[in-house]
């Protein structure tokens, strides 16, 4: 084998991905088209539960000093146009004083990482520095994968490299690589899924008068934007022109932005139509550069029919492709990948059962298809939203009908963007990897967490005594919390190992063991790799040993499968 896993693709969740196996000594090869890393800025927004993943790779610290000036409050703002009136606004606390405001509300927001907003554009060479730095990863650009084969043993892809900015000189090659495992990173047209003959189910092309149909995102420079609106500087800014709507998101605070705009029918995004839009955005005759510009679909809730073939996985758009309202696209991706890294790790140094491969499948294609119904709801609660006639007019009725329509505006800007539950409320209650607790969990709702330690949640996360996050004392593997603060018995612990091979042990401290037993509500818990919980319960018994054994699909009477489910009314498009 020329190496334990091949990504195709190096965007921000292939290069997470590469980092996660990297730092756990796998041989890891990485194939992207590109030049490099993204030079037009996409994603965002960085969900809490993105930004845990990065803390566990050790780069969420250098992120939350990227994106917008740390004294910037990331505020999302709603105008008729942005030199206008100013119709509604959601403050939000600035990068430097996050996780401050996370500590002190966290009965809503109980994470170490609090939301952060910073685009792709910043986010991906990071990535790409903690993949490298890791001896066993390579990542490689200008290189296209044209032919995937797999069998028993492993994938044989085909590697196009391309003459490169880096190698000029360097005639194309051709290369042939085995890998024991390939995973597709490589976006809504994956050449991955195409190759496998699977096909995304859901709903396409949905028609709203925002976020529905075809888009054009221009990134464009106009230092004296905020300056000319004659309002506090935002992160997002949403206009309501009485011609168009138009969505400017902040790069960096200093003047780069990213608009999007939905075209008209059968419009062409030319340099006029595109510099036409911008001012009309903007309601104010101010200087722009306009430095790049893609076109792109919104009106997408789709999934892929699945996400494993024997040796081969989807992960990120290439699984599954969102209208980017509430930011769940990027961050479901993020997700994919912590949630199969672990697995990987596993099933190449063969402590997994065949079966914990279509566990991917199993926890991430639900996942998927929750995150895409909360992100399509978000469309519509924005999308729909058409300002009377009089909102325009000035006077005592413009007035009225601004407050009006500021009223469902802020309404809808905390349904959106205040959403704790869609960020740390995934759950795995029906995964094949663990035994189903009696009861039901707490409501999957978006805009309320409640955290809950039943087996198949995100392990709660607590502050302890001395300041330090639970979540750092988690090894890199499984951890055995001790809630009780008794240190546990060896030969328990052994027996574990066994099966599990490296595991972290925590003990409580008596500072602690009251507020952990609240949150756990068990002597033990077993925490997977990804910081969901595998199991807990009051005794290490023989069901301890049982659940371990099971989270790596060792138990034979275990059964995965993976069958293509859609809904009726759903439509299959490649």
């Amino acid at each position: 084998m020329d190496c334990d896993v091949l990504i195709v693709g190096a965007g921000p969740v292939g290069l997470f991905l590469a980092a996660s196996l990297g730092q756990q000594g796998l041989r890891v090869e990485v194939f992207d088209t590109k030049p490099g890393t993204s030079r037009h800025p996409a994603a965002n927004a960085n969900s809490a539960r993105t930004m845990e993943h990065f803390r566990r790779i050790g780069v969420s610290a250098h992120i939350r000093q990227l994106g917008l000036p740390p004294e910037q409050s990331p505020d999302v703002a709603y105008f008729t146009t942005i030199s206008g009136h100013e119709l509604a606004r959601l403050s939000q606390p600035a990068s430097r004083d996050a996780v401050a405001y996370a500590k002190a509300h966290s009965f809503t927001w109980p994470t170490p990482e609090p939301p952060h907003r910073c685009s792709q554009l910043y986010i991906e060479p990071v990535l790409l520095d903690a993949a490298r730095r890791q001896s066993t990863c390579n990542v490689h650009f200008d290189a296209t994968v044209t032919d995937l084969a797999q069998d028993a043993e492993g994938v044989t892809a085909v590697v196009t490299l391309a003459q490169s900015q880096d190698a000029p000189d360097r005639q194309p090659q051709v290369r042939r690589v085995r890998a024991r495992y390939v995973v597709g990173c490589d976006g809504p047209r994956s050449f991955v899924r195409r190759s496998l003959g699977l096909r995304y189910g859901g709903v396409a092309s949905e028609k709203r008068s925002f976020m529905g149909g075809q888009m054009e995102a221009v990134y464009f420079y106009a230092p004296t934007l905020v300056e000319a609106s004659g309002k506090a500087p935002a992160w997002q800014y949403w206009t309501f022109a009485p011609t168009q709507r138009a969505l400017i998101v902040a790069v960096d605070g200093r003047g780069h932005f990213i608009m999007n705009v939905q075209l008209h029918d059968d419009e062409t995004p030319s340099e006029d139509v595109v510099r036409s839009r911008i001012a009309q955005a903007l309601g104010a005759d101010i200087p722009f550069e306009v430095k790049s510009s893609s076109a792109w679909t919104a009106g997408h809730a789709l999934v892929a029919e699945r996400l494993v073939v024997g040796r081969v996985f989807l992960c990120g758009d290439a699984a599954h492709l969102f209208t980017p309202t509430g930011g769940l696209g990027y961050n479901t991706g993020i997700d994919d990948a912590a949630n199969l890294a672990w697995k990987l790790v596993a099933l190449v140094r063969g402590s997994a059962g065949e079966a914990l491969a279509q566990s991917y499948d199993a926890e991430r294609r639900p996942a998927g298809e929750r995150n895409t119904a909360f992100a399509r709801n978000f469309a519509d609660s924005i999308g729909y939203v058409a300002l009377p006639r009089e909102a325009y007019e000035q006077g005592p009725e413009g007035d009225a009908a601004r407050r009006a329509v500021g009223e469902y505006l802020a309404f809808h800007a905390r349904h959106e963007f205040v959403i704790p539950g869609v960020h740390l409320g995934t759950r795995y209650e029906t995964s094949p990897l663990l035994t189903a607790e009696p009861g039901s969990p707490p409501a999957d709702n978006a805009n309320l967490y409640v955290p809950c330690a039943r087996a198949g949640h995100r392990a709660p996360h607590a502050w302890l005594a001395d300041g330090s996050s639970l979540y750092d004392a988690m090894g890199r593997q499984f951890t055995l919390l001790c809630v009780d603060g008794q240190t546990p018995d060896a030969s328990a612990v052994d027996a574990a190992r066994d099966v599990l091979g490296d595991i972290a042990v925590v003990v409580s401290t008596s500072a602690d063991a009251t507020l952990l037993k609240q949150l756990y509500e068990r002597n033990y818990a077993l925490i997977r790799p990804d910081l969901h919980v595998a199991w807990r319960g009051d005794a290490l018994d023989d069901a301890f040993v049982s659940a371990a054994r099971r989270s790596l699909a060792l138990d034979p009477r275990d059964e995965v499968g993976a069958t293509a489910q859609a809904a009726p009314d759903s439509i299959l498009q490649s």
